[in-house]
């Protein structure tokens, strides 16, 4: 594969450079982008992930040794810059991506999909983790990486086996989405009932659900699809209105009305959202 192409890359002692495109995995299990022959490393050890047009960033999966970046233990979701020093297990890398991606090239990018991607129909589920900064300042480094890591890895597993997939990972959380077909109404449920389970144990966090059209874009160059569009900064703005009346999980009214009695819900109210015209009704599920 074209380096340049690629844009960026892993660079590792006794090892071809691997070119980073999409998503890579790292660990132990043979179905890891890159396998790890290590005792120290998990089976699903890490993932890099592509996200926001042109950024990497490294979550650790709950890993019991860790991994470090510039030789600091990850707590949770962290953007890569060129020339970081990453380890998994007891294994070094390099990232490499000379070439930054500006912010003017993201909004050139950006408008450049909205105005070529057909609108298409997703389900939008955002998860953050609540009080996540006062949590990080209470719990000694070791134990806060692998609560967050396990977090995760639980909630990552949960949403792909319900056929979802995490757009991006953001620093206590995650964006989440399913593309609408004839299943997905069911898959979102069944999804939503798992995640309320783990909601039930540490750490506490609070899910949003919203239903509209978006664009997909980003550096296809190198794999990525990023959802992109109003809908999404909608799905955000619901994320911190859910956290200022204190429900745990919160649904758009697109949403209630397509999952229907699959997922019983009650109204929370109509509430304006910064950035959107008008009060918008949400229910609490």
């Amino acid at each position: 594969m074209d380096l340049e192409e690629a844009g960026a890359w892993l660079e590792a002692p006794g090892m071809e450079k691997i070119p980073l495109r999409g998503n890579c995995s790292l660990g132990r299990s043979p179905k890891s982008a890159v396998v790890l022959d290590s005792p120290k490393a998990s089976r699903r050890h890490a993932i890099i992930n592509l996200q926001n047009v042109g950024e990497f960033w490294l979550i650790d999966l709950g890993s019991s040794n860790g991994t470090f970046l510039n030789k600091r233990r990850v707590h949770q979701p962290v953007r890569l810059c060129d020339m970081d020093q990453i380890t998994v297990g007891d294994s070094p890398f390099t990232f490499r991506q000379p070439e930054e991606v500006t912010s003017e090239m993201r909004t050139t990018l950006a408008q450049q999909t909205i105005r070529e991607t057909a609108n298409i129909p997703v389900w939008l589920l955002v998860a953050d983790i609540e009080n996540f900064t006062p949590l990080s300042r209470s719990m000694v480094s070791d134990k806060l990486a692998l609560l967050v890591g396990s977090w995760v890895a639980a909630c990552k597993t949960i949403v792909e086996e319900h056929h979802g997939e995490i757009d991006k990972y953001l620093g206590d959380g995650f964006l989440a989405y399913w593309h609408d077909d004839e299943k997905s109404a069911e898959n979102v449920a069944a999804g939503l009932t798992k995640l309320k389970q783990l909601q039930k144990v540490e750490p506490r966090f609070r899910l949003v659900l919203h239903y509209g059209l978006v664009s997909s874009g980003g550096l296809r160059s190198m794999g990525e699809e990023s959802l992109i569009g109003k809908e999404v900064i909608f799905v955000f703005r619901m994320e911190k209105l859910a956290g200022s009346l204190g429900i745990h999980l919160m649904a758009s009214a697109a949403a209630q009305k397509k999952l229907g009695p699959a997922v019983p819900s009650q109204p929370a109210g109509s509430h304006p959202l910064k950035g959107f015209e008008g009060s918008f009704e949400f229910f609490k599920c």
